[in-house]
């Protein structure tokens, strides 16, 4: 289903790639631009150019007008930090959010009728994007307002997943229909980084303590997974008012059987457990993300070092897996000679072993 141009690395940092997300989402600049290094020293530099795109209109797509969108990591890593210190607008993400629900046939997001005609076109333009970029390209009215524009379509030919392109589109549409808003910086965050919440349902691990959770305290699965991103990992450090994302957050909550109000409360019961469950996991996430990067040797590549000894550690897994494989053909062999003929020579050595 992703449409990704490149391929990031075998194996990726995903809870680091989390801490990103969320660093900049609640404000958190030196977090950000400490995880952004320590991505690139890990190798991760793919995936950082393919998902900055997303990061800036998901979280402030106004900024787009205003950024360098060179592919040089410096590049990369200023932009991350333009936007986690930026007050955000999440109007592109409810309006892409709710387009994207509609193409799969969810046509209650319609009951919103003053955001109907704008769903329509961005699923629309999710459908057929061609023709929606050529349009927009025509009806940009203004040098804020192109520059929005061939920024979002320069991020979706990048690639991503479907619902993060429709951000894009989204931000596009808005672009064209009214005026860019300038972006606003929002005040220094002086709290500090809650590191667990980057364990969320995105992750293995948060995926892991969420059901575990909601096994033990009797929680409805789909009510704590999505209440855990909207009032834990979607927080901002500031925002503007959006009827977009107001409207997004109370549809999703209405699909498993919440508001907005009830849905605070939930959360408000769950949290302790959740933070509670992952406290061991976020002090070691906590460590890995913050200690000091290994000086590479001169004239190395960022991540370079890691890359190779991720390498030779799945060669050595296959090496042993061939090994194995073919030891236990052996023995099956062996074992055949005394009775089983007919019968599969692994499965039949496999059984003797267990019985």
């Amino acid at each position: 289903m992703p449409f990704f141009p490149r391929r990031a690395t075998p194996h990726p940092h995903q809870a680091c790639r989390s801490v990103l997300q969320k660093a900049v989402r609640r404000g958190h600049v030196e977090l950000t631009r400490q995880t952004a290094h320590h991505l690139l020293a890990a190798g991760d530099t793919a995936w950082l150019r393919q998902r900055v795109g997303v990061i800036v209109f998901e979280e402030c797509w106004p900024l787009a007008a205003d950024l360098d969108w060179g592919p040089a990591p410096a590049a990369i890593v200023e932009r991350l930090v333009r936007v986690a210190a930026a007050v955000k607008v999440k109007d592109a993400t409810g309006l892409g959010s709710l387009a994207y629900a509609l193409t799969k046939g969810k046509e209650s997001v319609l009951a919103y009728e003053w955001a109907a005609r704008h769903v329509e076109r961005v699923a629309a333009a999710i459908r057929e994007p061609s023709a929606f970029w050529s349009w927009a390209r025509e009806r940009a009215a203004d040098e804020r307002g192109r520059a929005v524009v061939e920024a979002a379509r320069q991020a979706y030919r990048r690639g991503g997943w479907p619902w993060d392109q429709a951000f894009m589109l989204a931000a596009a549409c808005l672009a064209v229909s009214e005026d860019a808003p300038a972006a606003q910086r929002a005040a220094p965050v002086r709290a500090e980084f809650p590191f667990w919440v980057a364990l969320d349902r995105h992750t293995p691990r948060g995926k892991l303590v969420l059901r575990e959770v909601a096994r033990r305290e009797g929680f409805n699965l789909s009510q704590l997974r999505w209440t855990s991103f909207y009032f834990e990992g979607a927080r901002t450090n500031e925002a503007v008012p959006s009827a977009w994302w107001d409207a997004e957050v109370e549809w999703r909550l209405r699909q498993v059987g919440l508001d907005p109000v009830s849905g605070r409360e939930f959360w408000d019961r769950a949290r302790p457990a959740v933070e509670a469950a992952l406290a061991g996991e976020a002090a070691a996430l906590r460590e890995h993300v913050l200690a000091p990067a290994p000086c590479p040797a001169p004239g190395a590549r960022p991540g370079a070092g890691r890359r190779g000894a991720r390498a030779l550690a799945l060669l050595q897994e296959r090496r042993g897996a061939r090994e194995q494989r073919q030891a236990t053909i052996a023995a099956a062999g062996q074992l055949a000679q005394r009775g089983g003929r007919g019968r599969d020579p692994v499965r039949w050595a496999r059984e003797k072993r267990a019985g």
